[in-house]
C-alpha cells in the first residue's frame, strides 16, 4: 500500500507482492464521512490453489482461519453495522475467493422528520446510537416521548411525537355572574362581572388566563348579593322594612306622639350604600289653646304631652275643662273653657251640672 496521509481526500493504492494478483480495489479514497470508499483488496494464493488472506472488513468480524482450497470464510459485522457483499466466501482452485468482498456499513436510520407545532432541541446524526430531543412549540403540549434513538435494526425508536394545543377547558359561569370570552387555549384569557345587585368577593379575581400546564391561574370568583348595613336608628322613630339588598327601600315612622321632619325613602345602592335624607322625629305640636275672655292660662308649652291649665278672674266661674293635655293626634283633650259670669241660680246649677259633667269626663 502507498499513501500515508490520511485526510479527507487521501488516496492509497494497493499491489501485491511476488506472483499474486490483487483482488479488489487498487486505490481507496478517504471520503467526507471519515470512511475509505470501496472495499478492502486481497491478494490471491502464493501458490496454485492457495486463496490469500481475504481480510476483515472494518468492523466486521470473520469466522475461518484457513486459506486451502474448499475452505469457507463468513462473514458479519458488529452492531449498528450492516453487511454489504458476499457474508460467505469459498477458497477456489484458481486461488480467489468466490463472490464479493465484504464491506460493513455503519446503519442509518434516515431522517425522522419534525412533528407538527413542534422544533428539534438536539441531533447528532441518523446513524445508529444516534439521537433526536423535540420539543412542542410555545402554547401546544406533547404526547408520547420526545426523543427518539436510531435503533440496531435501521429504525427510530417510539413513534412520532404529537404536539396538541393547550386549552384549559371551561372555567364556568358563577350564579349570579356573567364570563366574557369563549376561547380557553393558552394564553386567552376570560373575565367576570356580576349581574346588577351582586358583587364579587374581594379576595377573587376577575381575569383567568390559562397557562402552559393546562389549567386557569385561578378559581371562578363569587357574586354575592349587595347588602347594606341596616340604617341608621333615629331618636324616638323606627326603621320600616327588613329587606337591606341592592333596590330595596326603607322608610321611618316615629313613636306614638312624635313626628317626621320630612317623608324619607332611603334606598340600598350599588355600592352597599343608603341613598336618601335621614329624617328626624320632632314631638307633636298642638298648637295653641287659646286664653278665655277674662281668664288666666298657665303652660309649659304645646308640645306632646304638654298642659296647660285655666283659671278666671273672680267672681267669674269657669266652664270647660280646667286643665287640658296635648294629645298624640295634635289635639287638646277636654273641651274649651269659657269664664261666666253672676247668673240666676238656675243657670249657675246647670253649668255647674254642665262643669261636673266634664270633670267626671276628664276624670
Amino acid at each position: 500500500m502507498s499513501g500515508d496521509s490520511y485526510t479527507v481526500g487521501a488516496v492509497v493504492r494497493y499491489s501485491c507482492t511476488g506472483k499474486r494478483t490483487l483482488v479488489g480495489n487498487a486505490t481507496r479514497m478517504c471520503g467526507l464521512d471519515g470512511h475509505w470508499t470501496g472495499s478492502l483488496p486481497h491478494c490471491s494464493g502464493t501458490s496454485v490453489g492457495i486463496c490469500g488472506d481475504p481480510g476483515i472488513p472494518a468492523h466486521g468480524i470473520r469466522l475461518g482461519e484457513s486459506f486451502a482450497p474448499g475452505s469457507r470464510m463468513r462473514f458479519s459485522c458488529e452492531a449498528g453495522h450492516a453487511l454489504r457483499g458476499s457474508s460467505e466466501r469459498a477458497c477456489q482452485a484458481n486461488g480467489s475467493w468466490s463472490g464479493a468482498q465484504p464491506e460493513c456499513g455503519v446503519i442509518s436510520c434516515g431522517n425522522p422528520g419534525t412533528p407538527s407545532n413542534a422544533r428539534v432541541t438536539f441531533s447528532d446524526g441518523l446513524v445508529f446510537s444516534s439521537s433526536i430531543v423535540y420539543e412542542c412549540r410555545e402554547g401546544y403540549y406533547a404526547t408520547g416521548l420526545l426523543s427518539r434513538h436510531c435503533s440496531v435494526n435501521g429504525t427510530w425508536t417510539g413513534s412520532d411525537p404529537e404536539c396538541i394545543v393547550i386549552n384549559c377547558g371551561d372555567p364556568g359561569i358563577p350564579a349570579n355572574g356573567l364570563r366574557l370570552g369563549n376561547d380557553f387555549r393558552y394564553n386567552k384569557t376570560v373575565t367576570y362581572q356580576c349581574v346588577p345587585g351582586y358583587m364579587m368577593e374581594s379576595h377573587r379575581v376577575s381575569v383567568l388566563s390559562c397557562t402552559k400546564d393546562r389549567t386557569w391561574n385561578g378559581t371562578k370568583p363569587v357574586c354575592k348579593a349587595i347588602m347594606c348595613k341596616p340604617p341608621q336608628l333615629i331618636p324616638n322613630g323606627k326603621v320600616v322594612g327588613s329587606d337591606f339588598m341592592w333596590g330595596s327601600s326603607v322608610t321611618y315612622a316615629c313613636l306614638e306622639g312624635y313626628q317626621l321632619s320630612l317623608p324619607a325613602v332611603l334606598t340600598c345602592e350599588g355600592n352597599g350604600s343608603w341613598t336618601g335624607e335621614l329624617p328626624q322625629c320632632f314631638p307633636v305640636f298642638c298648637g295653641d289653646p287659646g286664653v278665655p275672655p277674662r281668664g288666666r292660662r298657665e303652660d309649659r308649652g304645646f308640645s306632646y304631652r304638654s298642659s296647660v291649665s285655666f283659671s278666671c278672674q273672680p267672681p267669674l266661674v269657669l266652664v270647660g275643662s280646667p286643665r287640658r293635655f296635648c294629645q298624640s293626634d295634635g289635639t287638646w283633650s277636654g273641651t274649651q273653657p269659657s269664664c261666666i259670669g253672676n247668673k240666676s241660680s238656675s243657670e249657675l246649677l246647670r253649668a255647674g251640672c254642665e262643669t261636673a259633667k266634664v270633670n267626671v269626663l276628664l276624670g
